[in-house]
């Protein structure tokens, strides 16, 4: 499926959201979820194509769990091992699982811990894309990456306590981080991505101090020659982020992927990312509205949102990301919406 119905102009209206230049149209993002491909089928393929997105995805089939993977009740249960080593549990098909046992047993062992290989991007397929899109890559993570080698509750505990052994993985885990950004600077990737939960749905996960002290001069690190090659710098953190947020902004991140109905709990947040040249992904809440709303409610936000930031001057992008609970209507109501009133 291909959206870019003129040359370069998918990447010129997202350019043009993330400068608050007011782009043609709201840019529009889809992510290939399996669930929801999984559940709705032919009907949500033939709306994808109806609506084509400004991002460079194809949707070639429908995706469904290997046999294997049913059990004698006949429910879906499947075990997978990533590249990093970690082992995962999945219970529904097309929703990422749990860690069900890690490559290291403590942070003392994980200092002899062999990192994947740096991916290799192929730059002739990235400079076709780029013709027509923005290019985004990267998948950089710190805090998420640390608590999928090892338990969540031991290592928000050593970061706490701020064991050197944990640091000096951390370190490590920054130095790999830094060679996979080089990878993608070089192949002339627009926008690199960085993504790690710092929220529960009513405080940061960590005190913006320790933030400050431990993850802020790291991500710093990161960020630093992506700044220096003219790139934009993308951060998806869900959660309430409280003081955390500002602390993103001091970093310079280009665009902010949040959890919309906690960010929009502070007043006037979206003039400030206006203040900061920082655009947002507009992601309809998935937790109520796109589940349990009404196909009435969900043209209503999408029509809020739009207004707000043609108002703006751009800063939104709809991002749209179709998991397994929501029924066929709402899907369907929330993208017509998105591509009536962009």
């Amino acid at each position: 499926m291909d959206a870019g119905l003129m040359t370069g102009l998918s990447r010129k209206r997202m350019l043009d959201a993330f400068e608050y230049n007011n782009p043609d149209r709201i840019p529009v993002v889809y992510h290939p979820s399996p669930a929801g491909l999984h559940v709705h089928g032919r009907r949500l393929l033939d709306l994808f194509k109806e609506f084509p997105p400004d991002n460079p995805i194809r949707f070639d089939g429908i995706p469904h769990p290997s046999p294997s993977a049913i059990d004698s009740k006949g429910q879906y249960h499947e075990f997978t091992k990533d590249e990093w080593g970690t082992e995962w549990e999945y219970l529904i098909f097309g929703l990422w699982g749990h860690p069900y046992s890690y490559p290291f047993q403590s942070w003392e062992e994980a200092s002899k811990y062999q990192f994947p290989p740096i991916g290799q991007i192929d730059k002739a397929i990235l400079d076709r894309e780029r013709r027509d899109y923005l290019s985004f890559g990267g998948g950089v993570s710190i805090f998420e990456k640390l608590c999928s080698l090892q338990p969540l509750d031991d290592v928000l505990v050593d970061i706490f306590s701020r064991d050197e052994r944990l640091i000096s993985f951390l370190d490590r885990l920054c130095d790999y981080w830094l060679a996979q950004i080089q990878e993608h600077l070089s192949a002339g990737v627009d926008v690199i991505c960085f993504g790690d939960d710092w929220g529960t749905q009513n405080a940061p996960i960590i005190s913006p101090g320790l933030f400050r002290e431990v993850f802020k001069p790291r991500y710093k690190k990161l960020m630093e020659p992506i700044k220096k090659a003219g790139r934009k710098i993308f951060f998806h953190s869900c959660g309430y982020l409280g003081e955390i947020l500002e602390e993103l902004f001091e970093l310079g991140i280009d665009g902010l992927w949040p959890q919309l109905p906690l960010f929009e709990k502070m007043p006037g947040i979206f003039e400030r990312c206006r203040e900061r040249s920082v655009a947002i992904y507009l992601h309809p809440d998935r937790q109520r509205l796109i589940p349990l709303g009404s196909p009435s409610e969900i043209g209503l936000r999408i029509q809020q949102y739009a207004e707000r930031h043609r108002k703006l001057g751009g800063g939104g992008i709809f991002y749209v990301e179709i998991e397994n609970d929501a029924p066929f209507e709402n899907v369907e109501a929330l993208i017509r919406a998105v591509h009536k009133y962009r």
